[in-house]
């Protein structure tokens, strides 16, 4: 096994395979030089990484979809389905975890090129850059897919109509499905290159990452639509004509992702410094002046306003956030859905209603954003921060805070005190909003410990991800906990619940005091190792 390892790199570089490249159009040369720089500015983290170049990172993801599907796994063949819907299944949950890292790991290779702009006069062609840009995803794919089905193929056997090719045929066929999601990945982005302009690529590449994830969220209403046109009555009764049918829609489905292929290899580069600076610069849009002084005078003066305007800008801008965040934002689209559907049900009646997840959804995506916020892809610009003055820093902290408590605990239940007087009345409607504000404060009291830093200053790193995934599990488990306690005890008796209200209230005024004194240390101290790191860049000689 170790012989075949070592053996591998000489194979994959030897004369077949630069053939093979060639007649595809890249410089085997080229290519390998770039593959191999891309892999060293990766680990000297000079640019962003990426999971396909992480290897660690890549074995704990593996690992932990190991583990889920194989628990799937077990419960399918305890019921027994048909080997066909078994099959079937399993291919396409291997479809949706590839598409949900493949479009993103894509987007983050290809929509952000800064490292392009170095080799843009160099004389490489689009197509070399980009099988080197994207190889890392063949990486991924012939490791998850493994491990994702590895143990449903052996656990296959136990089916009734099972034989003992059908792991062989299992694993595959899931190598196939996982080689045809990359290339389609790759091509969509051809696609994205060839007809949306430089500047508004970013944002067309993350409307892409999220599109199966809204895909799954509006599943029912999307069968729905999609059966009143009845599209098996469009296609030919006669089995001949219906293999023919299925057969030129095969062969168009390989041509656009043929011209897909062809369009991102073609002028990449050229179109690189376009991406990488976005679309035109806009002016600021004026801000109203007693919006900016209320800020100053409630959280500690200028410098308070300036960590709100920082964090409210670099929020929006900032692409490698944005892109993070978009898990959070999806979240949020079931609950709206539920909601619109149960408007009107007030969450003090005998019934379960969304709005009692309500508060506890805002701590969520307290939790995702204050966990992302210490990464940006601007992350070496902190060294402004150093000229600021030291006192100067608590306050900033507040600012920020200043920004997320708007954003997760008073405006949404502000809206709902001006919105759900008119369904459940005026008292119920002002108890469960003060209510909401102090489980929102409380967990955003806690939530801030998570950024470490100043917002924005550090480079994101694909290896924490995994790791998140098992807290996730967990938080969900607990709040889930919290919500049916709540359910049962608080909302069924108002004077209970208004009690609880004030004691959650001062629970959080205590905790956002004691969290922002550890922001502003998190601060100091980060920033007390950026100065380190440029010490570093300078070196005594002794002559």
């Amino acid at each position: 096994m170790s012989a075949a390892l070592q053996a591998a790199p000489t194979l994959l570089r030897g004369p077949a395979a630069s053939r093979l490249l060639t007649a595809a159009g890249i410089n085997p040369r080229q290519y390998w030089l770039l593959v191999d720089l891309f892999s060293q500015l990766t680990e000297r983290r000079d640019v962003l990484s990426q999971l396909g170049r992480d290897g660690i990172a890549l074995k704990t993801v593996a690992l932990l979809y190991a583990a889920f599907v194989g628990l799937f796994g077990l419960l399918m063949v305890a019921a027994q389905p048909s080997l066909t819907s078994y099959f079937t299944g399993f291919l396409f949950i291997t479809v949706f975890i590839l598409l949900s890292i493949l479009l993103a790991e894509t987007g983050n290779s290809l929509v952000n090129p800064v490292e392009a702009l170095v080799l843009a006069h160099q004389p490489v062609n689009g197509a070399t850059y980009s099988a080197a840009k994207l190889s890392h995803l063949l990486r991924i794919v012939f490791l998850l897919v493994p491990a994702i089905n590895a143990a449903p193929a052996m656990l296959g056997l136990a089916l009734n109509d099972s034989s003992w090719s059908y792991p062989l045929v299992h694993l595959l066929a899931g190598l196939a499905a996982g080689a045809l999601t990359a290339l389609f990945c790759c091509a969509l982005f051809g696609w994205l290159l060839r007809f949306a302009p430089p500047g508004r690529l970013k944002a067309a590449g993350q409307i892409a990452e999220i599109a199966p994830w809204v895909g799954v969220i509006l599943y029912r209403d999307l069968r729905e639509f999609f059966a009143q046109w009845n599209v098996s009555g469009l296609l030919p009764e006669e089995a001949p004509a219906r293999w023919g049918a299925l057969a030129a829609a095969g062969f168009i489905a390989a041509a656009i992702v043929f011209l897909g292929l062809r369009s991102l290899s073609a002028d990449f580069l050229v179109r690189a410094s376009g991406i990488v600076r976005g679309g035109p610069v806009r002016r600021p849009r004026s801000r109203r002046l007693w919006f900016g002084k209320a800020i100053a005078r409630r959280f500690g003066g200028q410098a308070a306003r300036a960590g709100f305007e920082y964090a409210a800008i670099m929020m929006v801008r900032d692409w490698q956030f944005r892109r993070q965040m978009l898990p959070a934002m999806i979240a949020l689209v079931g609950p709206a859905i539920l909601a619109v559907r149960d408007f009107a049900a007030s969450p003090f009646s005998d019934r379960f209603t969304i709005m009692h997840v309500l508060p506890h959804l805002l701590g969520v995506v307290g939790f995702w954003t204050c966990m992302l916020l210490p990464y940006g892809g601007d992350y070496k610009g902190i060294w402004l921060f150093l000229l600021a003055p030291g006192q100067a820093l608590g306050r900033f902290a507040a600012g920020v805070y200043a920004l997320l408590w708007l954003s997760f605990a008073l405006i949404p239940n502000a809206v709902v005190l001006a919105i759900f007087p008119w369904y459940w009345g005026l008292p119920e409607a002002a108890l469960f909003a003060a209510y909401s504000v102090a489980v929102s404060s409380l967990y955003l009291g806690l939530e801030l410990r998570l950024i470490d830093g100043v917002p924005f200053g550090k480079q994101p790193l694909s290896s924490r991800t995994p790791f998140m995934m098992p807290v996730l599990i967990a938080g969900v488990l607990v709040i889930g906990i919290a919500i049916a306690l709540q359910y049962i005890l608080l909302f069924r008796a108002p004077a209970v619940l208004a009690a609880v209200s004030v004691l959650l209230g001062g629970a959080a005024w205590f905790a956002t005091r004691s969290s922002l004194k550890a922001f502003e240390a998190s601060i100091r101290y980060n920033l007390g190792l950026a100065i380190a790191e440029s010490g570093d860049l300078y070196q005594e000689v002794d002559l």
